[in-house]
């Protein structure tokens, strides 16, 4: 039973009639006459009823077309399996939220690439929703993302994690303080990253948690701009602390908010790629990280 026949047979089945399935398939009426005559014959089954106003399908026929979607949808999988399987051989691709390789250093890359041995490694940068969408439809083979993911079909770890902190500048009454807490910030002014960001959304829920909408007065896709701008006094920066020598805290302070939602990175993975060697080998290599 050839899966062409029965994507053909489904089409005559929904159209009811042979010349308008043959103009949608692009062969003549006569051709396709004859691939549901075939079929009928391996089937040993009649499938449909010729009539004056079409094709009407047997008892057969409708059988066969209420369990045939699942039999083409198999076929699609493993198609997809296969090219997934061929193209392991060629390339790893990898997808990394913006953030993510400040934690994870360039050197972890390397790492990987020479357990990978001659598989070419290839990786990038996108937003959080681009990364996880890569991984559901094959684009990418792991992802590396910030907060959790709750969709279907996904296996998540989390890698690390990390609160976020209030970045305060020099002469503001919190300057002192060795932590904070979110409820104590109400009356306060803000620069933040911007709603791209899981820090942003994570801290306005929080605020929100607290009974108060936060007053962002600059939000930014920039981390070390949060700094030059509080520097300059016109608000306190809420950020991760994730930047090494990126940014400069000279005439700033980093105070712990203890009660903040956790910065946290998760490798993803299709669940049903878990054994691949190649990604269980980018598993042992970006293993769970022990910093808070």
């Amino acid at each position: 039973m050839d899966t062409h026949d029965i994507r053909c047979f489904r089409r005559v089945y929904e159209e009811g009639s042979l010349n308008r399935a043959a103009r949608q398939l692009f062969i003549s009426p006569q051709g396709l006459s004859r691939v549901i005559q075939k079929l009928e014959e391996d089937l040993d089954a009649q499938l449909f009823d010729r009539t004056q106003k079409g094709m009407a399908p047997t008892e057969c026929g409708a059988y066969l077309y209420q369990n045939s979607q699942a039999l083409l949808l198999l076929q699609d999988e493993i198609e997809a399996g296969l090219r997934r399987i061929q193209s392991q051989s060629r390339q790893l691709n990898l997808g990394f939220s913006c953030g993510v390789l400040n934690v994870f250093p360039l050197h972890k890359l390397d790492e990987l690439q020479n357990r990978l041995g001659p598989v070419p490694l290839r990786w990038d940068e996108r937003d959080t929703e681009e990364v996880t969408q890569g991984v559901k439809e094959g684009r990418y083979d792991a992802g590396f993302v910030i907060g959790q993911t709750a969709e279907p079909g996904l296996w998540a770890r989390e890698l690390y994690a990390k609160k976020l902190d209030a970045i305060v500048y020099e002469g503001h009454p919190l300057y002192g303080r060795e932590s904070l807490s979110i409820g104590e910030l109400q009356q306060e002014r803000f620069i933040t990253l911007n709603e791209k960001f899981y820090s942003y959304h994570s801290f306005v829920q929080r605020c929100r948690d607290f009974g108060f909408t936060p007053q962002i007065v600059i939000k930014t896709m920039e981390s070390p701009l949060i700094y030059r701008f509080c520097r300059e006094g016109l608000g306190l920066g809420v950020d991760v602390d994730i930047h090494q020598s990126e940014v400069s805290l000279q005439g700033l302070r980093r105070v712990p908010l203890m009660d903040s939602i956790p910065w946290k990175i998760y490798l993803i993975l299709r669940e049903d790629r878990l054994e691949e060697k190649a990604l269980q080998t980018v598993q042992e290599v970006f293993r769970p990280s022990t910093k808070s």
